[in-house]
């Protein structure tokens, strides 16, 4: 039997909006699927010289600026406060990111069900025309619709997921070494 690939739309939008939001879907799919059953010690590996950014770091940051692009930019206001609760770092420090270590991969994975949740539903009812409706963002140097804005937070996503897909092989690889070596 054959697989079957298709891009079936998100039901409950319009059809055009209703297929980005699958595509957005996809790359949280794959990001989810890199990152099942990881350990403590992987999730919060950070290079073999500790200063890379740990997966546990990129998961945080993924859900983080999905809302900030659904609200900053998509809608132009500041985060809610059910939002700002989910995310107590901040983004970055000294331009990079904020290290987000020490927190079970079952936060992590409830932090991102919790705002794609938030992100579908701010979304939902949405039409096509404001879909396409240009935004200026206070402070922001551009202008940018929401399709544009989940054009890149799928690109985003699917950077990153390859990005854990290769700390992980990594993690995992330095971890046999040391086995091998005695190191434990």
């Amino acid at each position: 039997m054959r697989d079957v690939l298709q891009l079936i739309p998100l039901a409950g939008f319009e059809t055009e909006i209703g297929r980005w939001l699958w595509a957005l879907e996809e790359v949280r799919r794959q990001t989810l699927d890199s990152v099942m059953d990881l350990d403590p010690s992987t999730l919060d590996w950070a290079g073999a010289q500790g200063n890379e950014n740990a997966i546990g770091s990129l998961l945080y940051h993924i859900a983080l600026v999905e809302m900030s692009w659904l609200f900053m930019d998509i809608f132009e206001r500041e985060l809610p406060s059910e939002v700002v609760s989910l995310f107590p770092h901040a983004m970055a420090t000294e331009g990079r990111l904020t290290p987000v270590l020490g927190i079970s991969l079952d936060a992590h994975l409830d932090r991102l069900r919790r705002s794609r949740g938030i992100f579908l539903e701010t979304l939902r009812g949405m039409s096509v025309d404001d879909w396409h409706r240009l935004r200026s963002p206070k402070d922001a140097p551009y202008q940018v619709t929401p399709a544009w804005a989940t054009f890149h937070l799928i690109e985003h996503e699917a950077g990153h997921a390859a990005q854990i897909r290769t700390l992980k092989a990594r993690a995992h690889r330095r971890a046999n070494e040391r086995t091998q070596a005695g190191l434990g």
